[in-house]
C-alpha cells in the first residue's frame, strides 16, 4: 500500500480507500449470486466517487477458489485474468505483525470462521488510519466493528 501511514494523518486521506474481500468479487461475477445487484449498485457507486480498491495477497485466489466451486473452472480462470489486468494494489502485513490474523482468529467463535476474513480484518486492523472501510457482504466484519461499505452514508 502506498499511502501515508502516520499516526496524525486526518480523515481525508482515507476516505475513498476501500478494502475488497473475496465475497464481492463473487458476487460480480456471479450473475445468479444473491448479493450480484447490490454488490454491481455499490460497486458502481465507489467507482463513480472515485474509490480506490485494495485486495489482501489472497483475495484473487479465494474467489478464484469460490468460482470454480460454484460455476465452472473456466469462468474462473476467465475471472482471474481479467480483475488481473485491473492491477488493483495488493495491501498486506510485514513480517512484524503476521501473527495478527492468527489474533483476530482466536477470537471468532462461530463455526466456519475463514482465516482469510482474519486476515482482512488485521489488515482493516493495522491500516485503520488509511482504510475507510471493507466492501464485503460477510457479517464477521460488523461483528468485529469494521465498518461495510454498505453502512457508508454517501
Amino acid at each position: 500500500m502506498t499511502v501515508d501511514r502516520s499516526d496524525d494523518q486526518d480523515e481525508s486521506s482515507k476516505v475513498l480507500n476501500i478494502l475488497v474481500d473475496a465475497d464481492v468479487l463473487v458476487a460480480l461475477s456471479k450473475t445468479n449470486d444473491s448479493n450480484h445487484k447490490k454488490a454491481t449498485v455499490l460497486n458502481d457507486l465507489l467507482l463513480e466517487i472515485g474509490a480506490t480498491y485494495y485486495f489482501s495477497p489472497f483475495t484473487i485466489a479465494e474467489a478464484a477458489t469460490v468460482l470454480s466451486y460454484k460455476t465452472t473452472h473456466q469462468a474462473a480462470t476467465k475471472f482471474m485474468k481479467q480483475i488481473r489486468k485491473l492491477n488493483i494494489p495488493t495491501i498486506e502485513l510485514d513480517e512484524k505483525m503476521k501473527l495478527l490474523p492468527d489474533q483476530w482468529f482466536l477470537k471468532q467463535r462461530k463455526k466456519g470462521t475463514s482465516y482469510f476474513d482474519c486476515y482482512n480484518m488485521a489488515l482493516l486492523d493495522k491500516y485503520n488510519k488509511q482504510l475507510l472501510a471493507i466492501f464485503s457482504f460477510d457479517s464477521i466484519y460488523k461483528r468485529n466493528g469494521f465498518i461495510l461499505v454498505q453502512d457508508l452514508k454517501f
